[in-house]
């Protein structure tokens, strides 16, 4: 089978669906990938992928919305999957549907994959219009859709019910759990690990993961950990960040915020990292009060570590945590002082701390990486009935 991919630049493309179109590939499927050079998630390439018979075509997709720059780069990308004649296109991501199908729709079946849904959550009532706008005329021009999450399957059933919906049957994506395995980190690991950030092992340690932008709740993350610092000059607190600032986003801090973020002791910039877990390994509570999400995998590799969440009650952030049972839920749209004061009374409770830990160790198994990829693998070589999926089965 041919099968072509499409998403919106390459760093996801290694961080999503790599494994995905290696596996492909190794089965004899031709595997072609269309996305802008761009690696807005800068790790490592997973893979040799020119070795395992993978095919790139680089196109610059705007992210931005400018008719006109949809419209150029949508010829392109209708001109260079011509010349592939896939069987199947698989597009990952509104602006990658979007800008792929702005032409006109492709003469292929397409499949599109929104990894959230902007319309439901966006604030101001002209954003919501042009994303309703952006993702009605997304659907209208593919065959098949797929979300992430509960919220936006329901919501496209209820908005679209002439349209084919279905909800990934795995934990979003998942996470390598060989990778993200906390027997993999010796309690000497540990010490070793907070020497090097000159952590003490009786510090109570934090962390955040991701793009630092203000839907993600970077902002609130940062002022709920400076309220704790000063509220008390000596509690032994520390706050570990691993990722960096998106361009086209803003952090949501102020100048003073910044500058206090980069200066203080206490608070460690990772930037963006190939070795999450070394830093999860030795994190006692993960902090991701995000606005809106598709099915986090920061969450998950946090839980596949062991390590306890505190989030918020939004879309994809809630079909994983289940308040006090695996982490915390913080509310729907949570200050920076309730969050303050929820980690403030975790770090008291130590009871809960333990009972959360056991809780998370049980669920770890239905986090695994593998059953994307083989859900993946089935769907493409027609051997998952689409049918049998139900979202009472998810």
């Amino acid at each position: 089978m041919k099968i072509q991919f499409i998403i919106t630049d390459y760093g996801s493309f290694n961080n999503f669906l790599g494994d995905v179109a290696v596996e492909l590939s190794r089965n004899s499927h031709e595997v072609h990938v269309i996305c802008s050079p761009d690696r807005v998630i800068k790790v490592a390439d997973h893979y040799d992928y020119a070795a395992e018979g993978i095919h790139f075509t680089f196109v610059d997709l705007p992210r931005g919305f400018n008719p006109f720059k949809h419209w150029r780069v949508s010829r392109i990308i209708h001109q260079k999957v011509a010349i592939f004649q896939p069987d199947i296109v698989s597009i990952h991501f509104t602006t990658g549907i979007f800008t792929t199908t702005f032409h006109k729709r492709l003469p292929y079946r397409t499949v599109g994959t929104f990894h959230g849904l902007g319309y439901p959550v966006v604030e101001g009532l002209l954003k919501r219009i042009i994303y309703k706008y952006v993702e009605s005329r997304s659907l209208r021009r593919i065959d098949e859709a797929w979300v992430l999450n509960k919220s936006d399957y329901q919501l496209l059933n209820q908005d679209f019910p002439n349209n084919i919906i279905y909800q990934l049957p795995t934990k979003g994506l998942g996470c390598d759990l060989i990778r993200f395995d906390p027997d993999k980190f010796t309690a000497v690991d540990r010490l070793k690990m907070r020497q090097q950030l000159e952590i003490k092992e009786s510090s109570f340690v934090l962390c955040f993961t991701g793009r630092f932008v203000f839907f993600k709740g970077f902002y609130k993350v940062l002022r709920a950990f400076k309220e704790l610092i000063d509220r008390s000059g000596d509690l032994d607190l520390h706050l570990i960040l691993i990722g960096g600032q998106d361009n086209a986003h803003p952090t949501g801090l102020n100048d003073e915020e910044t500058s206090w973020m980069a200066t203080h002791p206490n608070v460690h910039n990772i930037g963006f990292s190939s070795e999450v877990e070394k830093y999860l390994s030795i994190t006692d509570l993960f902090v991701f009060p995000s606005e809106k999400e598709g099915m986090p995998v920061c969450i998950i590799e946090a839980l596949a570590m062991g390590v306890p969440v505190l989030t918020s009650d939004s879309r994809g952030c809630h079909d994983l945590i289940v308040h006090e049972r695996n982490g915390l839920i913080s509310g729907s749209n949570p200050t920076p002082e309730k969050i303050a004061a929820d980690i403030d009374g975790f770090i008291h409770n130590t009871e809960l701390q333990q009972s959360i830990k056991k809780n998370i160790v049980i669920q770890r198994p239905s986090l695994d990486r593998r059953a994307f990829v083989e859900q993946q693998l089935k769907y493409f070589t027609g051997k998952e009935n689409q049918s049998d999926i139900t979202i009472d089965e998810i």
